[in-house]
């Protein structure tokens, strides 16, 4: 029969020692480092242990210097963890949590509280208690309340009301995100008889400091003024009010006052929220027949100052008394451009933003009231850069609110906001590109076509080829990244995708450039060089050099049937060949590509055959059309085209060839001119396709 409890790390024990054997038996240091505590810890722990064992009849051997063991079956030792299921388990604190427990008993109790009152209501040691007192102490110095210890009386607190509320207001806070306090809250609301069913937590006990139909009745009044009044508050300044007002009424029932500087109510009084205020009050005396002093109308007038509402002010309306908080709103925002080397899109928007939030912030910075930011650590630590930026930033808020730091939760909002801007930025930024495949050309092309439809800032440079990449020559030309058709190993950012762009490929790519343009904007690059007139004239020289090389020998060969690929490949093999030989190295090249991965085209009935060739100096285009097509491998073929490029290539070639196909893949009128025109009429359409490129790069060039 059971009769001691168990401690939760007193069960974890017990389950580990389930395992021993008389074979195998188990160390203190190996359940110590189990558990990640002392070994001392565990020695504590084993007395309670060995008591619950005996009393449930269960053998338990300790051996010196070998080890523990429960000496039982396999039958018994599942009996064991059975019995552990069921065990009422006596609920262990953790430190934070008993402080606030502590905090919490010394705020609601008048008279001072004995040690012992404490050891037997957390379980703990008094020494444990003594260094939970000292943490408690240290906490409360913020808010200016003193903890006494005095022999032979007891712990108290001293300190002004208006401070008790705040850490009231403070611990019900830290213990409570605001998810969990607006569901524990409703479920006051809407089961307000339910307190003997509530199971003994460290919630509930922090809700115990307010009666729960307290809570109910005000967070009617509140939610009738709103409509009343034309106001909306957002959750967490909705939640603020109601915990302030029950805090306040549970005291005043208690028979505590708070009281206000004169001059502070005064100029309270002239506020409109002063007037709400009053309502709130009013409505307050009523159901609780209780008399509510000015000085608790001041208090709340402040909680409405510092929210986030408007009342009955047209949206159109200017706020004179706001006009510095506008400035200081693009004051911020500009600050943040400065750090981060940027410009905001959409400017505007982000500092109404800023805006809404800074009136009723400096308000609230001002009455030295806080709010609370569920999302601080986060931003904190997702946005470190951004949050450290505004924080510089929020300095010259320090003028207006004559106070020493600016709080945290504050910063984090405006960050919050910049961040989302940035974010917007980051979406919308212009990337340089290059797509490598095994040649350059080809099906780095399509690929090319496909992501140019998904993302109109990326802007794609050129095809190279993934086989001898110059890095410095990447970097020179300001290339963010390179996007591949094949795995990499270079050190250059890159992301190797699929040429077809699956559903995949394009969720990769949007998170690769995400992180990519969030990396240099809080990495603040520097603007790209432009590169020497030199270089310039020298670009566009070769480029029209290349243009005229190809326009001369245009290539077109019919071809009434072929019985494979092989042999559609073998033609076009010796278009541009020299000689017998010069035809097999251009097919066994041409052959080596394509196993590397097919360049039919699926949907344009067409082969896109390429390949570097070392007996040429400069490009060739031709093409091979089928009068009868050509099925092999479930694949439609009515023609190819060959495309040749130097095996010592330059940058320059490899872009022209790699804008040929691309037109020919994004243009239809194009396709269908290769499969009908004759050798002439081809060369006047290449010479037109390419005297396009050649004007495109002149202006591009003069306009750097």
């Amino acid at each position: 029969m059971r009769k001691k409890k168990l401690m939760s790390r007193q069960k974890q024990i017990i389950q580990i020692l389930t395992k021993s054997t008389s074979k195998n038996p188990i160390t203190i240091s190996t359940i110590a480092e189990s558990l990640n505590i002392s070994s001392r810890t565990v020695l504590r722990e084993m007395p309670k242990i060995e008591e619950w064992l005996d009393e449930n009849g269960f053998n338990f051997i300790k051996k010196p210097g070998v080890g523990l063991i429960i000496d039982e079956n396999l039958e018994n030792q599942q009996l064991i963890l059975e019995l552990l299921e069921v065990e009422s388990i006596q609920k262990e604190y953790t430190k934070d949590e008993r402080k606030r427990i502590i905090l919490g008993e010394l705020l609601v109790n008048k008279e001072p509280l004995k040690l012992f009152y404490f050891t037997n209501q957390l379980k703990v040691s008094e020494g444990t208690l003594s260094n939970d007192l000292d943490g408690v102490e240290a906490w409360l110095k913020e808010f200016d309340i003193k903890l006494i210890r005095k022999q032979g009386l007891g712990i108290y607190l001293e300190g002004n009301e208006n401070n008790y509320r705040k850490v009231l207001a403070d611990i019900l806070y830290k213990t409570l995100d605001e998810k969990e306090l607006i569901k524990l809250l409703k479920k006051s609301l809407n089961n307000p008889n339910t307190e003997n069913s509530i199971e003994f937590s460290i919630e509930n006990r922090m809700l115990n400091f307010i009666d729960k139909t307290i809570i109910r009745d005000i967070e009617k009044i509140v939610s009738d003024l709103e409509d009343k009044c034309n106001f909306k508050l957002i959750d967490s300044d909705y939640i603020g009010l109601v915990v302030h007002i029950s805090l306040a009424v549970q005291r005043i029932k208690n028979g505590e006052k708070i009281s206000m500087d004169k001059d502070s109510l005064s100029e309270l009084e002239l506020l409109p929220e002063f007037a709400v205020a009053t309502e709130i009050t009013n409505e307050l005396e009523k159901i609780f027949i209780i008399e509510i002093p000015k000085d608790e109308i001041g208090y709340i007038t402040m909680h409405l100052k510092g929210a986030r509402l408007r009342l009955n002010k047209v949206e159109n309306d200017i706020d004179l008394d706001n006009l510095d908080i506008k400035q200081i709103s693009n004051y911020i925002i500009s600050e943040v451009e400065k750090d981060f080397n940027i410009e905001i899109l959409n400017k505007q928007k982000l500092s109404k933003y800023i805006y809404n939030h800074l009136v009723p912030a400096v308000s609230r910075m001002t009455m030295k009231l806080n709010i609370r930011n569920p999302l601080l650590e986060n931003i904190k630590e997702q946005y470190k850069e951004i949050y450290d930026s505004c924080e510089n930033a929020c300095e010259i808020l320090k003028k207006i609110t004559k106070v020493d730091k600016i709080p945290e939760s504050e910063v984090a909002y405006i960050a919050m906001h910049i961040a989302a801007a940035i974010e917007e930025n980051i979406k919308s930024e212009n990337l340089s590109v290059v797509i490598a495949c095994p040649t350059g050309i080809g099906t780095s092309r399509l690929l090319a076509v496909n992501i140019k439809k998904e993302y109109q800032n990326l802007d794609i440079k050129s095809s190279i080829s993934a086989i001898n990449i110059d890095t410095d020559k990447l970097k020179n030309e300001g290339i963010d990244f390179i996007i591949s058709t094949v795995e990499l190993d270079v050190d250059y950012k890159h992301i190797c995708l699929n040429p077809m762009f699956l559903q995949k490929d394009k969720i990769k790519l949007k998170e690769f450039i995400h992180r990519y343009s969030k990396d240099r904007i809080f990495k603040k690059l520097a603007k790209k060089e432009v590169k020497c007139d030199k270089d310039k004239i020298k670009s566009i020289t070769n480029l029209g050099t290349e243009i005229i090389s190809i326009i001369e020998e245009v290539k077109v060969r019919e071809i009434n049937y072929v019985e494979s690929v092989n042999d559609l490949i073998g033609i076009a093999s010796s278009i541009f060949a020299n000689n017998v030989n010069h035809s097999k190295q251009i097919k066994k090249s041409l052959i080596e590509r394509e196993m590397k991965s097919s360049t039919y085209l699926k949907g344009f009935n067409m082969m896109l055959l390429h390949c570097k060739d070392e007996n040429i100096t400069s490009c060739k285009f031709g093409v091979v059309r089928l009068k009868e097509k050509l099925i092999e491998n479930n694949k439609e073929i009515d023609f190819a085209i060959v495309s040749l490029i130097p095996e010592k290539n330059t940058q320059t070639q490899i872009n022209i060839m790699s804008y040929i196909n691309g037109e020919i893949i994004e243009k239809e009128s194009f396709r269908e001119s290769i499969k009908k025109s004759s050798e002439e009429e081809l060369t006047n359409i290449i010479e037109k396709v390419l005297g396009d490129l050649y004007r495109k790069e002149l202006k591009s060039i003069m306009e750097e």
